[in-house]
């Protein structure tokens, strides 16, 4: 059979250059491939740092929209200053998209739902999620300065196809499942504020999301600048909110400040970290900082890298603390809501529904308004974020061929479509349905950590001078192995044990989980030399379930 193309990443390989895919590597990597008299040709350090003068090509496919000057941010490199306000307004744009995630209509449902059943107990928690979101999410920016591609390409590139066929399933779903929160979340707002039914307000925020389009042509600074005030919007309404309810202060900080966990929240516990962490939001900020272009000439390639990677870890930071203290504002506020409500001995249900009913209760019928509001500016731009995941998603795994607006359309459609469909179906039942939604996020994420953790360990992929050391390989093992088992510890804690056959499946499930984490942890990139010739040995069927190509 034909074998896949080859990624333009690999490095050069000894005596194999007869294979079918050895031709394919000389295809793709061009005038790095052997010489007319067969030698071969040193391969430099990091094959992805060529450009002449600033390193134009973007995460996503190259199109004649992203190539015009609005669409990307040219920094020139600065000899080693260590920090400037200026710079680092320059590269503030991507970790403030990624940041609206972590605010989506799902979470909010979680922060009520945390301020129901822990009060302020779990503050701290909710902290410690949004600090090892940090470390993750400068992890995946990380890969796409350095390499110039994102965690999509980079997988598609890397595993065969079949495999990574998979990966594309697995995190379209991951995106359908958060664009269905979302969409219901924005239209639960709009029934709020105009009390239209929820099925009209899901119809109108299908329709107004591929108003994006417009805002994208735009040019990035803009569509960075709308989703700030986006977020900025429902700050704003919890902030006020918070200080017209007056909360203790005490019981705020000792929350924030004072590990422990009540009796019987160990799964909330659990869930916490798991809204925080998702996986379509690696995709996305591998693939946003590539609109910040970099000076990568020979002699400044790697001071320039460097320096980019140390203000989006400053710009990341900002952006995830910022999301952490209005996530904390939702917790408070209705933590003292419902000690009013429990007071005062009034019935109430903890829930994004009807979270407004019980602000009006608290604070008066014009709180509701100020939550409504909220709730629709940050359910609609993480619909925007959700879409926009899902087109890099589908762009980096097939590449498509297709010009700007037809591509945004299709891949567009690929997460919002089924999203209303199920949002249609299930709206009456948007508790069970977000309680799967997060088990397939958990599931979707172990899988995408992985390839994002180990990419950065091999130096072909790199380069030696940014793949991790023996201490940055362990760490990344560790944080591996603490996000699979708390996402692992999650799922189990949903699925009903309650009969022989359930026991029976369930061993079944995590056997089939564990020799896939397996394989994504264990078998050899496309790159790594030692490997290939064990896979060509092997069975036809082995050989093409792992898209290798046998030698002649």
């Amino acid at each position: 059979m034909s074998p896949p193309p080859m990624s333009p990443l690999a490095p050069s390989l000894p005596a194999v250059a007869e294979s079918v895919e050895m031709e394919a590597l000389r295809g793709a990597a061009g005038s790095r491939g052997s010489s007319s008299d067969g030698s071969q040709q040193k391969a430099p350090a990091s094959p992805l740092a060529r450009a002449a003068t600033f390193d134009d090509a973007s995460t996503a496919v190259e199109d004649e929209l992203q190539q015009q000057p609005q669409h990307h941010v040219k920094i020139p490199y600065g000899g080693g200053q260590w920090f400037s306000l200026k710079k680092l307004w320059r590269f503030m744009g991507p970790g403030l998209l990624v940041s609206q995630a972590l605010l989506d209509p799902g979470n909010i449902e979680s922060d009520i739902s945390q301020a129901d059943t822990s009060g302020y107990k779990l503050l701290w928690l909710l902290l410690v999620a949004h600090l090892v979101c940090i470390v993750v999410q400068s992890l995946a920016a990380r890969l796409g300065v350095i390499t110039g591609r994102h965690l999509a390409q980079l997988i598609r590139q890397q595993y065969p196809l079949p495999f990574a066929a998979v990966f594309w399933l697995l995190s379209e779903l991951a995106i359908i499942g958060a664009d269905i929160q979302e969409v219901i979340g924005t239209a639960t707002a709009l029934h709020i504020l105009t009390t239209i039914p929820i099925w009209a307000g899901v119809v109108i925020t299908a329709v107004d999301s591929f108003l994006f389009l417009y805002v994208q042509r735009l040019g990035v600074r803009v569509t960075e600048l709308v989703f700030g005030l986006m977020i900025t919007t429902l700050a704003v309404c919890f902030w006020v909110e918070m200080v017209l309810i007056k909360p203790s202060a005490k019981d705020m900080f000792t929350g924030m400040f004072v590990p422990r966990i009540p009796r019987g929240s160990v799964v909330q516990a659990v869930g916490i970290v798991g809204c925080v962490l998702m996986p379509h939001n690696l995709y996305l900020h591998s693939a946003l900082v590539g609109s910040r272009k970099l000076d990568r000439r020979d002699g400044t390639r790697e001071g320039a890298i460097r320096e980019a990677m140390r203000y989006f870890r400053i710009e990341t930071s900002a952006s995830l603390m910022y999301a952490y203290l209005i996530n904390m504002a939702v917790v408070v506020v209705f933590c003292r809501a419902f000690e009013v409500m429990r007071a005062e001995g009034v019935p109430y249900v903890a829930s994004l529904a009807e979270g407004a009913t019980v602000l009006s209760h608290v604070l008066g019928s014009g709180s509701k308004y100020v939550y409504a509001i909220g709730l629709l500016a940050i359910g609609q731009s993480t619909t925007m974020t959700g879409t926009l995941s899902g087109q890099y998603v589908t762009e980096g795994f097939w590449n498509m061929p297709v010009k700007p607006w037809q591509r945004v359309l299709i891949t567009r459609a690929i997460s919002l479509v089924p999203a209303l469909v199920v949002a249609l179906a299930a709206a009456a039942h948007i508790d069970l349905l977000s309680e799967i939604i997060n088990v397939i996020q958990a599931v979707v994420l172990s899988f995408t950590i992985i390839p994002l953790l180990k990419l950065q360990a091999h130096a072909e992929i790199v380069g030696p001078e940014f793949a991790f050391g023996r201490a940055g390989k362990a760490a990344a093992a560790a944080l591996t192995v603490a996000i699979i088992a708390l996402n692992a510890y999650m799922v189990a804690s949903v699925i009903p044990l309650d009969s022989a056959g359930m026991y029976v499946a369930m061993v079944a499930v995590v056997a089939v989980y564990a020799l896939v984490l397996s394989y994504t942890a264990l078998f050899p990139l496309r790159c790594a030399r030692d490997q290939r010739v064990m896979v060509d040995r092997a069975p036809v069927a082995v050989r093409w379930l792992f898209g290798r190509a046998a030698p002649r």
